[in-house]
């Protein structure tokens, strides 16, 4: 939520870059289930869609959560409903790499891999990504997620993992559309990814990585 939207300008904490923005959070795992899970993650995603899009037109959905290697046709399906028919935009983060340590990880990952969701992988200082999270040819966009700064309750904390990254990235969307109100979901998406960096290429020139850490690394600015 620090990274989505916190209060900028007051002396205070940390700056976020929507920092007028409006966050709804959705609890998607019940109280009698194992809360290191996200176990209804993609009704939670419908929801903030059709809560975003009665109140305002729009939404903008961060999930800085996801797994798996294989997509479904329900979560599809989901994903596809409420980008067509919400007008969302929806981040996800792209995956900390491998399950059995800190490394790199060539797959997809979901809900991150499928079409109308922008995947964001991790990236550290000018532009580094540093072989510990996943790559692939879904990744959409490179985003800042080593040592982010961000709130906790009643103080701060930074870590590493492409769920700082996510949402970085989204509340560049929100900024974005702030200055943009009657721009839709697609233009969005489309600006943000056309004016991404592609430096990162150059910093990490390693073959395989080509056209697998997205379109570059988010630039507000631009």
């Amino acid at each position: 939520a620090g990274l989505l939207a916190a209060t900028t300008n007051n002396n205070v904490g940390i700056a976020s870059t929507a920092f007028n923005c409006s966050i709804m959070s959705v609890k998607c795992t019940s109280e009698g289930e194992d809360p290191s899970y996200i176990s209804n993650g993609f009704e939670g995603v419908l929801y903030a869609a059709k809560a975003g899009y009665y109140s305002q037109a729009f939404s903008i959905i961060n999930c800085s959560w996801g797994g798996g290697t294989d997509a479904t046709l329900f979560e599809e399906t989901t994903i596809n409903t409420v980008y067509n028919n919400y007008n969302a935009v929806i981040f996800a983060a792209a995956g900390n790499g491998s399950d059995s340590g800190w490394g790199e990880d060539y797959s997809a990952h979901y809900p991150s891999s499928y079409e109308n969701v922008i995947s964001v992988t991790a990236l550290g200082n000018n532009g580094s990504w540093n072989h510990w999270a996943t790559y692939h040819e879904t990744v959409d966009l490179g985003s800042p997620g080593e040592s982010i700064r961000s709130t906790t309750i009643n103080n701060y904390s930074s870590w590493d993992g492409t769920s700082m990254a996510s949402p970085v990235a989204a509340s560049c969307a929100g900024l974005l559309k702030s200055f943009n109100p009657n721009w839709n979901n697609n233009q969005i998406e489309t600006m943000l990814l056309a004016t991404a960096d592609p430096m990162i290429y150059n910093v990490n020139p390693e073959s395989y990585l080509e056209n697998c850490l997205g379109k570059g690394r988010v630039d507000m600015l631009k």
